[in-house]
């Protein structure tokens, strides 16, 4: 007799507790993707010291040696004189979606020496950023 009045109740518990335990499909959330750390590299020019331009523009390679974000690659760009740390304005760099890019360095004055520092930062991860490169250029043109 006890079975007959137990059983319903016992078996009404366990079909609430697996139905409520069941995975529910479609609300997962999106997965996490790891962007690999960012590095680049400048083939061209020699990091942290005196580097030669003979005009008033220069080319500046850079190429990036870890694997690109799925977004995209912000460059930013700050040339300022040595002497005085004053800011010479420049295009703005377009984000960056392959290796290697050239950036266009502009308006450098006759016998100027500029520290330049080229900054790569993830569109996707802004704590994914590499660190900042310098190196100096000094324009070695008689105008």
């Amino acid at each position: 007799m006890l079975l007959k009045t137990c059983f319903p109740a016992f078996l009404a518990v366990v079909l609430l507790t697996f139905s409520s335990c069941k995975k529910k499909k479609g609300n997962d959330p999106a997965p996490n993707v790891q962007e690999e750390t960012l590095a680049f590299e400048l083939p061209d020019v020699q990091v942290g010291k005196y580097n030669i331009a003979q005009d008033s523009t220069y080319g500046l390679k850079v190429t990036i040696t870890s694997k690109i974000p799925e977004k995209g690659v912000k460059v930013t760009l700050n040339v300022a004189t040595e002497t005085g740390n004053i800011p010479l304005g420049q295009d703005a760099v377009p984000d960056v979606t392959t290796t290697p890019f050239t950036i266009t360095l502009r308006h450098l004055k006759p016998l100027k020496t500029y520290a330049v520092t080229v900054t790569l930062a993830s569109l996707g991860n802004t704590a994914n950023s590499a660190a900042p490169k310098v190196f100096y250029l000094t324009n070695k043109s008689a105008e």
